[in-house]
């Protein structure tokens, strides 16, 4: 099922989300989605009446009462019919994606398709035991009960994703949605909405209907399927935008998850390899045109090898096969960083440059755009300093800085001096080494010798802490984070008085003074003298009752 946009004449210059207080039904808005590398217009998106909106919930609660009604084996089965269809048309969605984004080839598959297929077949490997119930530990002082968790579906999930990765950040959470028994709404980016792509898979593939509704809304009317209360919300975007969704989500008590920015630190000590540290460094920084939240952004190299990492890098930076490249422009599977997507993240780039320069920073390689286009050059900034913006602020485009350090302990601080906490990667040929960097780095996830690597396995969860968001998605965290955590405890003894019930007494009293000094102080013995109070007291309550 499609909702059109919900949307107001254009998007706010930043690109961010906003929210506004009132709407009028009667007034029908557009917008345009355009080719980034070449400009040319795809379509029009029309918004529907708001009440509309209203309609696809109830939809989307009919259909999470019979998700919540099936078994988790077949909500997996249908997932697969779209697994199937996915990789039955895989270069057509690829195409696609590339059409509306700017990138290039490989990345749509690598980076979008290939982790819609794995997370798939992943939870359709492990999600059964994941979502089993599970018997839990009971201490001996409630002995006679058996203490339980169950996995209940939350209902009906908002999902709101960013342009970047529109397949991507849309489809993976929406499958632990799915998986853990929830109906969605998955309200895609102004920018790259691929308007109609879920749908068709969703007709084509004979996936249940309703149990997945797309949202073409603008970010400046989007509060309406807030304001619908979802059960849940999981957004994908900018730390301004969190915010705002956080404060409107707040005023309805309706969880979220945000997973945000970065501005993610690469550490490269003095014994790594260091051509495979640059080829790191080159993929890490560039894939899709560096628009991506854990792209690396600060790269830190040990003093030893700075010139000689910096030399590498910059030269294996320019044999990057751009747009500009003739061979680029020939051969779409050569092409290695396609364009920027949008042209206000464009300006960002360039005013964050601009600021830094002025203030002593220094561009060794790239560092401008070709006029009229969104072909921004890969670019390498030495001589900056921590309150640079190029430095402090995310940049999402395809620029890093080199800094150079001595001494681990500094290098820590440089790499944690940052409101972000996403991602980082350490290298070295000191595996100790790197896991005792990787434990003191502030963040939510860590590569050893690789870039990016965290968020290739399905089966470990993803998300930031402090300004790069809370919560997380993917493996078996990710199903629990769509489910609701019920505890259950049965008691046996059906036919008895608990001794901490009614009525209280001064015996009473002292009896459960005793049990606690015999549970948490009794030493060698406190085990014997729990059990033995522990039956004085159900003794004296069986004497005493009301």
């Amino acid at each position: 099922m499609t909702l059109a946009c919900l949307n107001s004449n254009q998007a706010p210059p930043d690109g961010e989300y906003s929210v506004t207080t009132s709407i009028n039904a009667q007034e029908r808005y557009s917008y345009e989605v355009h080719n980034p590398r070449t400009g040319d217009k795809l379509y029009t998106v029309e918004e529907p009446a708001p009440g509309e909106i209203t309609s696809a919930y109830e939809r989307a609660r009919a259909a999470a009462v019979k998700l919540g009604a099936m078994t988790v084996r077949q909500r997996l089965d249908e997932l697969r019919k779209l697994q199937r269809y996915i990789l039955n048309n895989r270069d057509r969605i690829a195409r696609r994606i590339c059409e509306e984004t700017g990138k290039c080839i490989n990345d749509a598959m690598l980076a979008e398709i290939f982790p819609a297929l794995d997370i798939i077949a992943y939870y359709d490997k492990h999600a059964e035991k994941m979502l089993a119930d599970r018997k839990m530990h009971t201490p001996i002082m409630l002995t006679g009960k058996k203490s339980h968790v169950i996995y209940e579906p939350l209902g009906v999930v908002l999902i709101i994703s960013p342009w970047n990765y529109p397949f991507n950040l849309s489809f993976l959470p929406w499958v632990g949605a799915f998986v853990a028994g929830n109906a969605a709404i998955m309200k895609p980016s102004k920018e790259t909405p691929l308007r109609g792509l879920m749908e068709e898979m969703i007709a084509e593939s004979g996936f249940m209907p309703d149990a997945l509704q797309v949202a073409y809304a603008s970010r400046r009317t989007a509060d309406l399927l807030i304001e619908a209360k979802p059960d849940k919300i999981h957004f994908t975007g900018s730390v301004g935008a969190g915010r705002k969704i956080m404060a409107k989500a707040a005023e309805l008590l309706i969880p979220v998850e945000l997973e945000l920015g970065g501005k993610d630190p690469m550490i490269v000590f003095e014994d790594t390899d260091l051509e495979r540290a640059v080829n790191g460094a080159l993929w890490g920084c560039f894939v899709n045109s560096g628009q991506t939240c854990t792209s690396v952004e600060r790269i830190f190299v040990h003093q030893r090898i700075y010139d000689a990492f910096l030399a590498l890098f910059k030269e294996k930076t320019e044999k990057i096969i751009t747009l500009d490249h003739p061979e680029g422009r020939a051969d779409e599977f050569a092409l290695t960083m396609g364009c920027m997507t949008a042209e206000f993240q464009i300006r960002e780039i360039e005013e964050q440059l601009e600021q830094s320069i002025a203030r002593g920073a220094r561009v060794i390689t790239g560092g401008t755009r070709e006029p009229g286009t969104h072909r921004f050059k890969p670019t390498i900034i030495v001589d900056v300093t921590p309150d640079m913006p190029i430095q402090s602020r995310e940049s999402f485009g395809p620029v890093v800085t080199v800094t150079p350090f001595q001494e681990e302990d500094e290098v820590i601080r440089l790499a944690n001096d940052s409101p972000y906490g996403l991602s980082a990667s350490v290298w070295s040929g000191d595996l100790e080494r790197a896991w005792r960097v990787a434990r003191r780095l502030v963040t939510g996830n860590v590569s050893i010798n690789n870039a990016l690597a965290t968020q290739a396995n399905p089966a470990l969860p993803f998300g930031g802490i402090k300004d790069s968001g809370f919560g997380r998605y993917k493996g078996e965290i990710g199903l629990h984070a769509f489910s609701n955590i019920k505890s259950i405890q049965v008691d046996r003894n059906s036919n008895r008085l608990e001794g901490y019930w009614y009525p209280y007494s001064k015996e009473k009293f002292e009896l459960f003074s005793t049990i606690m000094e015999a549970a948490f102080g009794g030493g060698a013995f406190g085990l014997f003298k729990t059990i033995f109070n522990g039956l004085k007291l159900e003794r004296f309550s069986r004497r005493h009752r009301l």
